[in-house]
Order: structure tokens, then C-alpha cells, then sequence
């Protein structure tokens, strides 16, 4: 029996995840709300999505829609690879047992919202294009955003403590200021997070494509179970190794001629260190392995 499933990312958004179904024109059986708080955050924030869910679960609930909730490690919140087969595989393994799949990308983070938007599309282009009836991926407006009745208020606390004398007014009303002062001047957020991987941005590279000659595929798998190779040489000499062929000239011609294609087209990033190439997977050659060979 086909099931229309919402997949739910959920950052700091109530209405604009349920309205669509309990109130508007989008037909539910079963949600799955996404998340990606680590336990151990206490934060505002931290405290803020937790309550988010748990309303969810149970205003779900409460209109007869089953509900899942998974979590997505914090740790690849901003790996791009990492979430991207992930959403790949969600999506795929509900679209196989028949199922019409949603995917809500309103709410945060929006690298978890990202992925399932461009894995979507993936499924679609390198799949079946029937799949294009059964997946949906859509956005909701909000009404009103509640920052500026917080400004707002900010503003009239500070009128009101203008008015007043005593330490704990004045010292308030310092603490205000420098709030409004600091969004007047630049914004709603404040710095740049720095990732692991020593950037301030995460790149969300093209979808890759699905069909491959097999012999690129079994380059790509290989860099994936092993890791960069110093050299071209080295790469074609292990991966006979690996195939348990003859390692000869023209081996390696064919490892040279399909790692260069493979450069060409994204899949490879390859370094000119003298006179080789290290040779490594791109954040798209490993997404191509996580969606297509594990």
C-alpha cells in the first residue's frame, strides 16, 4: 500500500512544518523529523529545536500522522558528503517500497534541507523518471517573522529603562543597547564558524551522475577503500593488486586515461607534485561511491 512520507528537517520553525498538512492541501501517513542537536548541548538554541520536535511529535499525533524521529550526527551537519548520500538513501528506500516521498526544506539546518533537495533531483535525473510523480520537495513562507516583534521589544525596554534610575536599569539597558546596536550594524547573526575542515564555507558540489563505465567506478570505489594515492603509478600498480591483473604499461595507460576522464568531469582531485599526480576522491566522487556502490 503506497504511504505519503514527509521527510521534516527541523531547526526553530513550528508552523511552517505542520501547517502544509494539518491545515493546508498536503496529505500525510507518516513524517519523519530530522534533527541535529548534539545531547549535550544546553544551549538556547539547543533547547529551542529540542522543543521544536518534541511539539511536533506530538501535534503529528494528535491528527492521526505517524511520526519518526531521526538524528543526524552533529559532527556532519557541515560534510556535505556525508549528508548527501544519506538523504540519497532515505529517499530511495521509501520511493522502492512504492511510497510518494516529501521532502519539507522551510526550516534548518539548511545543509540537511540542501541535500534532500539535490538528492531529489538525482534520484529523478539518473533513476526512473517515474520518479518525478512520486517525489515532491517544497517550500513554506512564513507569515511574519518573529525577529522583528523582538527588535520591537528590545526598543521599548529600552525606553522604559531610559525612565528609570537605580544600577541594575542602567546596567540593563547598556546590555540592550549594545544588542540592538550590534544587529542595526550586522544583522540577525554575528561571526563565521570556522569547520573542521579549516573553512568558512561548505561547498555543495553538483549532483553527480549516475551512469559511469565500470571500469571509472572501480577507480573511484578503490580511492574510497584506500585513500590518495601519491601517484599515478601507484594508484594503477595497487589497483591491479586489488584486481588481481597483471600490472603492465598498458594498465597503467588505462588507470592514466580514466583518472584524467574522472578529473575532467569532477569525480577526482588531482595534484601536480613534480612530475606525478596525487590523486584523491573530490567531495563528489565520494558522494558518487556512498549512492552508488555502498
Amino acid at each position: 500500500m503506497t504511504e505519503r512520507i514527509h521527510f521534516i528537517p527541523v531547526g526553530f520553525d513550528f508552523h511552517r512544518l505542520i501547517y502544509p498538512i494539518s491545515k493546508g492541501d498536503l496529505e500525510a501517513d507518516r513524517v519523519i523529523l530530522l534533527d541535529t542537536q548534539p545531547k549535550e548541548d544546553e544551549s538556547a538554541a539547543g533547547e529551542l529545536t529540542g522543543n521544536m520536535v518534541d511539539r511536533l511529535k506530538e501535534s503529528f499525533e494528535l491528527i492521526d500522522v505517524d511520526v519518526e524521529h531521526r538524528e543526524v550526527d552533529y559532527e556532519d551537519l557541515y560534510s556535505y558528503e556525508e549528508l548527501y548520500p544519506l538523504a540519497y538513501d532515505y529517499l530511495l528506500t521509501e520511493l522502492r517500497d512504492g511510497n510518494e516521498v516529501y521532502a519539507n526544506i522551510s526550516s534548518m539546518p539548511r545543509t540537511v534541507a540542501f541535500a534532500f533537495a539535490t538528492a531529489a533531483d538525482s534520484i529523478i535525473a539518473e533513476k526512473d523518471e517515474d520518479y518525478r510523480e512520486q517525489v515532491h520537495t517544497y517550500y513554506v513562507a512564513p507569515d511574519q517573522y518573529l525577529i522583528h516583534d523582538l527588535i520591537e521589544a528590545i526598543e521599548n525596554q529600552i525606553e522604559l529603562l531610559s525612565t528609570i534610575e537605580g544600577f541594575d536599569a542602567f546596567e540593563r539597558l547598556h546590555e540592550l543597547r549594545e544588542l540592538k546596536e550590534k544587529v542595526d550594524r550586522i544583522g540577525v547573526t554575528e561571526g563565521v564558524k570556522t569547520l573542521d575542515n579549516g573553512k568558512m564555507y561548505v561547498e555543495f558540489p553538483s549532483s553527480p551522475e549516475g551512469e559511469l563505465q565500470e571500469f571509472e567506478g572501480t577507480i573511484l570505489d578503490f580511492l574510497y577503500r584506500n585513500g590518495a594515492m601519491n601517484s599515478t603509478s601507484q594508484l594503477a600498480e595497487q589497483l591491479a593488486a586489488d584486481l588481481g591483473q597483471e600490472y603492465d604499461d598498458s594498465f597503467r595507460s588505462r588507470v592514466q586515461y580514466n583518472a584524467s576522464k574522472l578529473q575532467d568531469r569532477g569525480y577526482l582531485d588531482r595534484v601536480e607534485r613534480g612530475n606525478r599526480h596525487e590523486t584523491s576522491l573530490s567531495t563528489m566522487g565520494t558522494m558518487w561511491v556512498k549512492t552508488h556502490r555502498h
